[in-house]
Order: structure tokens, then C-alpha cells, then sequence
């Protein structure tokens, strides 16, 4: 999965080797379902984690990608608790969303979160953003502008813009993030406790999954929040999901 950068639909950034199968599977899940091409770009490699190593972790991802039907995994590489918003950064950014040209652009927030690289990366992606249009910034690769940016929710309780049903692909998501057992895997002996590796953690995961659901009445739901306001050209065909519909 970490050849070329080829055209793709959905792009998600993540500042570490799980963070998009944690966040945002679900959308991609539900984004592949419906032809969309779809690709995550990891920020880092996940060298400062607890558990695993950079080698496990990309193995890792490649495993993920293929339960998830990525097009492209990518990872740019940047120091793990050192993703900040430098200019040469913002050229890396600029260059792989000019590559993969997508239509959307998912990221994290850029405040709302308990981990600098998060915040570190969501501000990285806004600034970016509009700089993937000007042709003179990194005048080598062809500009290209995103039709829109997306955050997805971040630790820290905040008021969703737009929450995507992913009720059909709860299962094959929760196979996707299984797929980090180095992260998400039990404790063995001698091994130090994390977040991340405690025996309820995928269940709250799962548990916020059904709680943005129920905001929209289906049993599972991802929660997005966007910065500008959501242009409609349909505005019936906006609500076609019916609350606490039988699927």
C-alpha cells in the first residue's frame, strides 16, 4: 500500500498508524462501498508508542488497508510527538494532496484533543489546505484544491457538524482496528498498561460509535465537524436517512 500516489475521492490524514481506523473507518467503509476511491496518509510512524514497533506498525497498516479497500496508504514520515505546522510540512502536505487530488479532505481537529500531534496535525492540514491551490507554492506539482475539509471528532466533547451512518459496516470496522493488535491487542505479561490496550477500550469506542448514532437515529455513527457551512444542491435528498428506520 505504500506505492505510488495515484487519484483518489476521500483522503484521510492521521497522525498515527491507527488513528483513521479509530476515527473515521466507518466513513471509509461506507465511502468504498459506493465507488468512491479512498486513502488514509499517516503522518507518522508511531516510533514514541508504548507498544510495537515502526517495523509492526506498518505491517500493521497494510493488514488495516486491506479490510478497509484503500486505494493508497501513505506515510509522510514526520517525527512522531513532533507533528507541527512548519513550512516544510505544509510542502509534504501540499505535494500528497496535489497527487491524490481528492474531492475531500478528512483530518483531525485542530484544537479539542488530548494529544499535541492531533491538534498538531489538524492545524497542519487547515493551513495547508488553501495553499493546494496556489500555483506558485511547490510550483512542481500541478495545484489542486480540495472541494471540502472535514475534522473528525476529536477526545475532548464537542457539537458534530454531520454524523455519517455506518451501521452496515460496524463489523468490518471493528476488524479493521483489531487489525493494530499491537495497540489495540491484551496486555501481556510484564507489558505496561495503556489507553489504548485496556480490556474496554474498543467497547467505548464502539460505545461513541452508537451514541452518534442514536443522534441521528441509526444504531452507528461517525461524527464530523466543518469549518465552513455544508453546501446543498438537494436539500430533500440531504435528509434521506429516516430516524429509527428498520435496516
Amino acid at each position: 500500500m505504500a506505492g505510488q500516489l495515484v487519484p483518489c475521492d476521500l483522503v484521510v490524514f492521521a497522525p498515527h498508524p491507527d488513528d483513521a481506523e479509530l476515527t473515521c473507518g466507518g466513513l471509509l467503509l461506507v465511502s468504498r462501498a459506493r465507488g468512491w476511491r479512498t486513502a488514509v496518509v499517516d503522518m507518522t510512524r508511531g516510533e514514541l508508542g508504548t507498544r510495537g514497533t515502526p517495523v509492526i506498525r506498518a505491517r500493521e497498516c497494510d493488514e488495516a488497508a486491506r479490510v478497509l479497500g484503500l486505494t493508497v496508504r501513505h506515510n509522510l514520515g514526520l517525527p512522531d510527538g513532533g507533528v507541527r505546522d512548519t513550512d516544510e510540512a505544509r510542502r509534504a502536505v501540499v505535494r500528497t494532496i496535489r497527487l491524490l487530488q481528492p474531492r475531500v479532505v478528512v483530518a483531525p481537529p485542530a484544537q479539542g484533543d488530548h494529544h499535541p500531534d492531533h491538534t498538531g496535525t489538524g492545524e497542519l492540514i487547515q493551513k495547508s489546505f488553501y495553499l493546494c491551490g496556489i500555483r506558485k507554492y511547490v510550483p512542481e506539482v500541478p495545484p489542486h484544491r480540495p472541494r471540502a475539509l472535514v475534522q473528525y471528532m476529536g477526545s475532548r466533547k464537542e457539537k458534530p457538524t454531520l454524523v455519517v451512518d455506518i451501521s452496515a459496516v460496524i463489523e468490518k470496522r471493528r476488524e479493521a482496528i483489531l487489525c493494530h493488535h499491537s495497540q489495540v491487542g491484551p496486555t501481556e505479561a510484564g507489558e505496561p498498561v495503556v489507553r489504548v490496550g485496556h480490556p474496554s477500550f474498543l467497547d467505548q469506542v464502539e460505545g461513541r460509535a452508537r451514541h452518534f448514532g442514536w443522534m441521528i437515529g441509526v444504531t452507528h455513527g461517525e461524527a464530523f465537524t466543518l469549518d465552513a457551512p455544508l453546501g446543498a444542491g438537494d436539500l430533500v435528498g440531504l435528509f434521506e436517512i429516516e430516524p429509527w428506520k428498520a435496516r
